[in-house]
């Protein structure tokens, strides 16, 4: 597990409808994405976003899983956290935006797990500033 051979899977889980609006603007910009799924919590309520999550995640037992969330604390993250008890190979990014988006799309099958999640993290921070 963790290299650039194996699929790489992301899931993105954010309030209202942000996770399935990013993945559209991602799949406008790029084209056509595989292993890229929404989670939207106004389709699910806390017990179901879990269970659509671990869904999700069983297909990719043999690889790495990116679950990308809105913001650290809120309800989507605590169901990450619920969903992803006891499994390895998962990493939870708080903060999602588009050039994340962007980036995990194109670089994860350039890059090991491991440096690929530590460079999205890094290019969320360095996407956010105010320079104009």
């Amino acid at each position: 597990m963790s290299n650039t051979s194996n699929r790489i899977a992301g899931i993105v889980v954010t309030h209202g409808r942000l996770a399935a609006e990013l993945i559209v603007t991602t799949v406008g910009i790029l084209g056509e994405v595989e292993d890229l799924y929404s989670v939207c919590s106004e389709d699910y309520g806390d017990s179901l976003i879990v269970e659509k999550i671990k869904g999700i995640m069983e297909k990719y037992k043999e690889e790495d899983v990116v679950l990308f969330v809105d913001y650290s604390g809120g309800s989507c993250f605590l169901n990450c956290a619920r969903a992803t008890v006891g499994i390895k190979g998962v990493r939870v990014i708080s903060g999602v935006n588009l050039p994340i988006l962007l980036d995990f799309v194109t670089k994860r099958n350039v890059m090991n797990y491991k440096e690929m999640t530590n460079h999205l993290i890094k290019r969320g921070r360095d996407s956010i500033n105010g320079t104009l």
